[in-house]
This record gives structure tokens, sequence and C-alpha cells, in this order.
């Protein structure tokens, strides 16, 4: 039913049932003071009836009482404590049941109470058909008063609950028609939340994350593409060139065309690192527990063939049974691109630490190349920045490592030594809990 999925329709159905419970509640309790008048009337005639007998009337007396009062029938029984029937009036053979003292019995045309009478229990029935009739006569007149009350009342609340809805949906329409306008033209635009209801707020502030996640990921793919065409272009150019000197003298000279080759494909393989790291900062955060004592002893494994062929002694200082929380793939390139940084930017022996300080734990890449000066730590992790801008390299392996790092709640920063250290901080969990 489509009228369901509508908040006017909702409301209108939740007022509907409000008011048909409180009709039946006014119907209960109509029906109620019928029978609390009865029992009212009953006393109140009872009293009247023994009133003329006395304070304190004996079994004659009680036989002397009238049979027709107030325009109702009466018929009175006096039973013993041991339940003995001692009167009956009239004296016709039909006298009301007996009751212990205070009891009353509702019957079809009837009612039947019980009192005290020293010793004795005084059994009164009256027929109060003709009274009921007229009660409930004035009981319907009153019910079909309170009935059109709630009928207008009822009429009114629904108007009104239209009226309330359409005020408070004319925040949401307007949000809406903001959010329409949203698009990769103006990644920057949110849905305006303060005028919104409470009830709708946290799912506008849910769709504006969303949407900030969506901008930030819009963002580094067009800043992935403007840059990826800007670093390709050089070495494309420069291959263009060598093909068509090779054309013109007939001679090819492959290594220099392999050697432009591996710089490409080491760029694009360095702009695809950066592009998937920063696609995950811009998503939910989706980390697994690993062993980071297994991630830096495997990556070490895998660059040790090139320090070797470089003649570099690697010292690898790597405490057990530490953990934290990251994509292993990306993390294991994060330590590669470190080494990888020492190997082709720094010089002598090369040692790498991990070790667990506090709550963190702590990765030092250090070589004894000579550190940076305080105004270009920071300018060492911008994209493709290179400290000898004729050398090797992307100068995109620092930049990589820093949004891995990240990605996993941790950070990495230039230590302030006199031999070039590079200091990874992530954060430290136990294994066995996950925490």
């Amino acid at each position: 039913m489509r009228w369901t999925k509508s908040l006017r329709g909702r409301l209108a159905a939740a007022m509907a049932v409000v008011f048909t419970i409180g009709a039946a509640d006014v119907v209960i309790y109509i029906w109620d003071v019928d029978q609390d008048l009865r029992t009212h009337i009953l006393d109140k005639q009872i009293d009247a009836i023994l009133a003329t007998v006395g304070t304190n009337p004996g079994v004659d007396a009680i036989g002397r009482l009238p049979t027709r009062f107030g325009e109702a029938d009466w018929r009175f029984a006096i039973y013993d404590p041991t339940g003995a029937l001692l009167l009956s009036r009239p004296d016709d053979g039909r006298p009301p049941p007996l009751l212990t003292g205070g009891k009353e019995l509702k019957e079809a045309r009837s009612s039947v109470i019980s009192r005290p009478l020293g010793p004795n229990t005084l059994v009164v029935r009256k027929d109060d058909w003709q009274e009921r009739q007229e009660l409930q006569t004035l009981l319907r007149i009153e019910l079909a008063g309170s009935t059109f009350v709630i009928a207008a009342l009822g009429a009114l609340s629904f108007l009104v609950v239209l009226t309330l809805a359409a005020w408070v949906l004319r925040s949401v329409n307007k949000a809406a028609a903001l959010a329409r306008h949203i698009d990769a033209d103006d990644p920057g635009k949110r849905i305006p939340v303060d005028d919104l209801p409470m009830e709708i707020r946290p799912l506008a502030v849910a769709a504006n994350g969303a949407l900030e996640r969506l901008a930030r990921a819009y963002a580094s793919e067009r800043r992935f593409t403007a840059e990826a065409a800007h670093e390709l272009r050089t070495p494309l150019a420069v291959l263009s060139l060598r093909l068509q000197k090779a054309r013109a003298d007939n001679s090819v000279d492959w290594e220099s065309i392999d050697r432009e080759m591996g710089q490409m494909t080491h760029l694009v393989g360095q702009l695809t690192a950066l592009a998937r790291a920063e696609s995950h900062a811009a998503l939910p955060p989706d980390r697994e527990v690993l062993s980071m004592s297994r991630v830096v002893r495997e990556a070490v494994a895998d660059m040790m063939l090139l320090f070797e062929n470089a003649e570099r002694e690697v010292h690898v200082e790597v405490a057990d049974g530490l953990y934290t929380r990251g994509n292993s793939g990306q993390m294991r390139q994060a330590v590669q691109n470190l080494l990888e940084n020492a190997l082709v930017h720094g010089t002598g022996h090369t040692t790498i630490t991990l070790s667990e300080v506090s709550t963190s734990l702590r990765l030092e890449v250090s070589d004894e190349g000579s550190a940076p000066a305080l105004n270009e730590v920071e300018e060492l992790f911008d994209r493709f920045h290179k400290r000898r801008q004729t050398g090797p390299g992307s100068g995109l392996g620092l930049a990589i490592v820093r949004q891995i790092a990240r990605n996993s709640g941790g950070d990495v920063a230039i230590a302030s030594l006199d031999r070039f250290t590079v200091v990874m901080t992530l954060p430290s969990i136990k294994a066995s809990t996950g925490r």
C-alpha cells in the first residue's frame, strides 16, 4: 500500500488508531458508569427502606417491608449463620439466594445484594429492569454527544496532523531539492541539517558523510589523472624521440629504451599504489588484524636481493608478536617503499627496527645519508618531490607510505637525527582481542 510509505499517511493512521482507542475508552467508561450507578442507586434505596424499620430491625420488622418501592419489585430473605432460611418476603417460594455479607450479584433483569443483620444475613433482590432501560437511554444520549465531540476533535486533529506534516516536510523537501543539484561540477555542496527534524537529521548526516567520502575519492581520481598525465608526458616524449632517432639512424638503442620503459612502468606502479591508498582513505575503514613483525620481515626478504646487488648491508631488528590493523598488502608495500627510498636515495649501512612504545608500534628505517633541513622535511612527503630533481625515482614513495600509515590510524615523519631516518608509528593491538 502506497500510503504506508508516506509520512502523512503513517501519521494519519497513527492518529486514527489513537482516536479509536479513545472512543473505546469512552464506551468502557460509560459501561462502568452504568454498573456503578446501579450499585449506588441500590445501596441508597436499601438504606431508605431499612430506615423505615429502625436502626436495628428484627426478623418481624423485615417481614413488614414493602415489596414495591421506587417503581421496582423487591424481595427480601433472612438467613441464619448456618444458612437456613428464616424469612422470605413475599413468601412465594422464590427467595433470593444466600450471599455472604456485602456481596453483590448482577442478574439479567435484577440485582441482588446482601447486608449483615445482627448474626443473620439480609439478602435483597431488586427487579431494576425498567430503571436500567431508562439509565441506558440517558447514557446512550451521553455517548452520542461524546461521539460527536470525539469525531469533531478527530477531524480537527487530522487536519492539524496534515498541516504539521507539511510544515515538517518543507525542510526535508528543501534539502532534497538541494541534494538534486549535487553533481561532479560542484561536489562540495552538502545537505543542510540545521533545519531538519531531529529524527531525520541522522539520515542527512550519514548522507553528507557518504558525499564527503565520494568527493574525496572523486578528487583523488581527478588528481591522479592530472598528475599521471603530467608525469608521463616527459618519459613518453623522451621515448618518442629515441624511437624517431632509431628510425632515422636505422639503429635501435635498446638499452636506453628499456631504461625509459622501466621508469614509466615504475611510475605507473607508484601512481596506481597512491591512488589505491587514497581510495581506501575515502572509504569506511575495513582493516584486518595483521602481524607487523611478519610484514616487515617479508618486505625485507623481498628487497634483500636488490641490496645485495648494490653491495649495501641491511641490519634488521624486529620484535616478535607486534600487531596492528591495516591492509597487509599495502602495509608491505609501505615498508618496501621505505627500504627502496633508503636504497635509491640513501648511502651506506641501512637499519630497520620495529618495536613497541607504549600503545604504538614504531618502525624506523635509517641509512647513513644526511638528514634534511627542517624546512625540507614536509616537502619530502609531497607528490613528485625529490631532494635531487635529476635523481632517480618518481618522488611518490614517501607520499604513498604516509597515506597507507594514515589509513591505519598512524603517521610517518622524518626524525631529527644525524642520519636520514624515517619513522612510522601505528596503533598497537593485542592479537587475541583485536583491540
